[in-house]
């Protein structure tokens, strides 16, 4: 293999790139089991983890690399960090403060008033005080502990719809781009950026949708040393015109009005994990504009620890379920019944709102606040089941079924009320009918059909095509033969283990020729590792750890799986290295010679004890 440049030829370990990929909490655990072994192993006398120059992640990732980047600024040990890190992992604890939060007027106010009062920016007060205790990007750039670091934390924008990345090495230098290629920091804002939390940054990097909502830049990303203001004027942008703006200080309603339709005064942000779940396209962009402007070392090596795979379940039809009897009519049955009673119901109709409505009034002069709001709700239940009623009983029986009159009824106010809703009123009838006249179980089946595939789309088949697309641009470009280590965590996992074997045996895909004492090492004597790894394989992604999880040990499961599988994933790329015979120098040989042997010991540590490495951390 031919030198990526004549000033800096191959030397494997040298510079060392690291991806960590989403996943919630068990991606941030594996990714600590990542970062433990790569500090366990040793070159030239030093930490492999001293030779990262450069570490990106997204969602569940963020948390790892976040945590990791502050404390080796901060000078902290990596045991200090490592069990520290652990102990931040329990989530029932987490997820209580969170919920505290929400729950708590004051947090709202002062300064948390510009803040929207949801889920998001409670998870992102939590992770500032919880994980972060305030911490802010000006973290990097202390320069005591740490001479040459590059941190990412991946977002997705709601603007272009692009990534979004939150990236500094700490320096004033212009080339960082926070942002992308369309809305960005501005050059001169870095001390802007500084003053931003790292729990700000975490936030807009894991929340995913459904669970989550966005986190709205600026707004939710201000505090008492970080006003709206200064966090607008930071922000440069270009719309579709191509025309530049900053961030517009009056509402969006009111922009649209006024000659300049495309200026927006905010920007939603989401997971990363929506846009590139690895993070490992802007480990791509790093290394190839390092290559274009050759005045700094390109990656030797970028190690990829991805949680996530290529595993999907099939979809299933769900079925039509008539066991319980009521599911066994249709919507008109039970409507006729409601119909009878809406015809012969007036006096109790009038009861129900004149009771509803002196009740409420009573308990509140009498009670006050916190009595008027549970009387309030109980209103709004006696309102709806007395508009409900009133709505039936609008209603008509024509020919023996239930019809919906096309002028002045139920179709009038549907319209006004789903303008998108463009069928004709013959249509809609038929529609109605199909509703009314299916048995129940057949609409549960066919809602949650609907419901199974929406999830899926989401949660599987987009994520995994653009994991395939991102892959497949990483694998098919030669400039990083060689330079490559993908790190599953499902590749020891009794699921993987035949694709395993298989791969081994298969020389074209491996472009190199393992011996048998290699695969003796490789793929032999997993069967302990294999066990632990497919019970941290089938955890799902979530932003916590339960009780559940921590009783069953889930979370020392997956940082033990991430140690055994980097270690696995170093020792197959040191020996297709010397396989293919790619180093010639007696140095860069003795180097390789060197960080076999230690794998090779550890390999065999692993099988006869997945948690050896770990014990002797905690």
């Amino acid at each position: 293999m031919e030198d990526i440049t004549k000033e800096y030829p191959f030397e494997p370990f040298k510079n060392i790139g690291l991806a960590f990929s989403g996943g919630g909490f068990r991606a941030a655990a594996f990714s600590l089991g990542t970062l433990s072994y790569l500090e366990h192993l040793k070159n030239a006398g030093k930490s492999l983890t001293k030779n990262v120059s450069y570490i990106s992640s997204t969602s569940g990732g963020t948390i790892a690399n976040l945590l990791y980047s502050s404390a080796i600024h901060q000078g902290i040990e990596f045991n200090e960090f490592f069990k520290d890190s652990m102990a931040k992992l329990n989530g029932e604890d987490l997820l209580d403060y969170i919920l505290s939060i929400l729950n708590d007027d004051e947090e709202w106010e002062g300064e948390g008033k510009h803040r929207n009062r949801n889920l998001i920016n409670a998870l992102a007060k939590a992770y500032n005080f919880k994980l972060f205790g305030g911490l802010t990007m000006d973290v990097f750039s202390n320069k005591t502990h740490v001479e040459k670091f590059e941190v990412c934390c991946n977002a997705s924008e709601f603007y272009r719809g692009l990534t979004f990345r939150f990236k500094t090495d700490g320096t004033k230098r212009p080339h960082q781009q926070t942002g992308n290629a369309f809305i960005q920091f501005d050059d001169a804002k870095i001390d802007t950026l500084r003053k931003i939390k790292l729990g700000d940054v975490l936030a807009a990097s894991s929340c995913f949708p459904m669970g989550l909502e966005p986190i709205v830049y600026p707004e939710d990303f201000s505090y008492d040393k970080l006003n709206v203001a200064e966090l607008r004027e930071a922000i440069i942008y270009r719309d579709y015109n191509h025309k530049q703006w900053r961030l517009s200080d009056e509402p969006e309603q009111t922009i649209n009005e006024k000659k300049e339709p495309n200026q927006i005064s905010s920007f939603g942000l989401m997971d990363g994990g929506i846009t590139d779940n690895q993070g490992l396209k802007s480990l791509m962009l790093k290394d190839k504009r390092t290559r274009e402007n050759n005045k700094t070392r390109p990656f030797d090596l970028i190690l990829v620890s991805d949680v996530t795979s290529y595993f999907m379940e099939s979809y299933v039809q769900p079925r039509v379920n008539t066991e319980l009897s009521w599911t066994k009519r249709n919507i008109k049955y039970y409507l006729k019944g409601f119909l009878w009673f809406s015809r012969n119901s007036k006096p109790i109709q009038n009861a129900i709102f004149w009771i509803a409505l002196l009740g409420v009034i009573g308990v509140y002069l009498i009670s006050g606040k916190l009595w008027a709001i549970i009387s309030a709700f109980i209103l709004g239940i006696f309102f709806t089941l007395y508009l409900g009623i009133r709505f039936l009983s609008n209603w008509r029986e024509t020919k023996g079924l239930l019809k919906i009159k096309s002028k002045g009824g139920v179709i009038e106010s549907l319209r006004r009320i789903l303008p998108f809703v463009t069928f004709s009123d013959g249509i809609f009838n038929k529609l109605f009918d199909f509703l009314i006249d299916t048995k129940l179980a057949v609409l549960k089946a066919m809602l949650k059909s609907r419901v199974l595939s929406v999830v899926s789309m989401v949660m599987d088949v987009n994520l995994k095509q653009v994991r395939r697309l991102i892959y497949e641009s990483f694998y098919e470009d030669s400039c990083w033969d060689n330079r490559r280590i993908p790190n599953f965590i499902y590749e020891l996992s009794t699921y993987n283990k035949i694709s395993r074997s298989f791969r081994f045996g298969n020389t074209e895909f491996l472009q190199w020729v393992p011996t048998n004492e290699d695969k003796a090492l490789l793929i032999e004597g997993c069967e302990k590792l294999e066990f632990v790894a497919e019970k941290a394989r089938e955890m799902g992604t979530t932003l916590w750890f339960d009780k559940a999880d921590m009783e069953e040990g889930q979370l020392e499961n997956i940082i033990m799986t991430g140690q055994f599988t980097t270690c696995m994933n170093l020792l197959e790329y040191v020996i297709s290295l010397e396989r293919k015979e790619i180093l010639k120098s007696e140095d860069g040989l003795n180097d390789l010679k060197g960080i076999k042997a230690q794998l090779v010991s550890d390999i065999i540590k692993f099988k006869e004890d997945p948690g050896f490495l770990l014990k002797s951390i905690v």
